[in-house]
């Protein structure tokens, strides 16, 4: 199974971020003089409203350029909004991470909120740039290649702790996923396939309230917890083969390291594409701590022939 894993992951190394740079991101485009009826929305696209929208305007980190008239509000959450000196909104105007850029002439009937990005809107902004591909003038930004390579450090620095204070768990969970590697994956993905269905709509639902909105990060933190304990688990059990005389701590460190290098490379370029690699391979892991209940079923058994 991990020499399978590994073997995949070498393979979207060379195919991943060539098809994610062919795609890019195509705005969404209301020209001069035409007029969409219905509600329009985007995830990252960015969206230019030159002519007239009779809806909402959405996005969820997409930059949203409003310059002719939208009769309806105009929403994107970590993203920006630009309003031209001949904008018109009959509705509000939201941005709650990326602030919303007004000229002296623009109308909004309602009200505006984000002019001024909230707390916790600027990092949440951040990390939906990253998961967007570089695009000719973003300079501004921070390179793909630097911030892929922090990630990856402070990922691996996590690990290692983790391997360092919980070392009978990890032990207990790469234990399960050598007895079991395929219901750890099949446990595994289902959990991410469910967790992922629930928590879009939740952090949506925290993200309209501004009560509820300085909680989505910690949130989203929180949920990373598990995949970084199945990651340990999986770096374990590869690090052994790898390295079987080193001590588990670095035998665990050299497994998650080798794990983590190919989605290091691939998200310089293919962000996307790396983050959906990282839970994948993870999700491995993480079905193996299910299956073993943190850890500790699997040095039970073992104990107790």
């Amino acid at each position: 199974m991990i020499r399978w894993m590994v073997i995949l992951l070498a393979g979207f190394i060379a195919l991943a971020p060539g098809y994610a740079l062919a795609q890019g991101l195509r705005p969404i485009t209301v020209n001069i003089g035409e007029v969409f009826h219905g509600d329009l929305a985007s995830i990252s696209e960015p969206m230019i409203i030159v002519g007239t929208v009779d809806g909402d305007v959405t996005s969820w980190s997409g930059t949203i350029t409003v310059l002719g008239e939208v009769h309806g509000d105009v929403v994107s959450y970590v993203g920006t909004i630009r309003l031209g000196p001949d904008a018109r909104v009959t509705g509000s105007v939201l941005s709650l991470g990326g602030g919303v850029l007004r000229a002296e002439h623009a109308r909004v009937a309602v009200r505006m909120l984000g002019e001024n990005p909230l707390t916790g809107g600027v990092v949440r902004a951040s990390t939906a740039t990253f998961l967007q591909p570089q695009r000719e003038g973003a300079a501004a930004a921070p390179p793909l290649p630097l911030i892929s390579t922090a990630m990856t450090m402070i990922v691996l620095l996590l690990a290692s702790a983790c391997a360092a204070i919980w070392p009978r768990r990890v032990r207990g969970v790469s234990m399960a996923l050598r007895r079991a590697p395929g219901r750890s994956l099949a446990f595994g993905l289902l959990t991410t396939f469910l967790g992922a269905t629930l928590l879009l709509p939740l952090s949506g639902l925290i993200a309209l309230s501004l009560v509820g909105l300085p909680l989505l990060l910690p949130l989203v933190l929180v949920v990373q917890i598990p995949y970084l304990f199945g990651l340990v688990g999986l770096g374990l059990s590869l690090g052994e083969r790898i390295r079987p005389n080193d001590p588990q701590i670095k035998a665990a460190a050299v497994g998650v390291g080798v794990l983590l290098l190919p989605l290091s490379l691939i998200g310089a370029v293919a962000p996307r594409w790396s983050l959906a690699l990282f839970y994948a391979a993870t999700s491995l892991g993480l079905g193996a701590a299910i299956l073993s209940g943190g850890g500790a079923y699997a040095l039970r058994a073992r104990t107790e022939r």
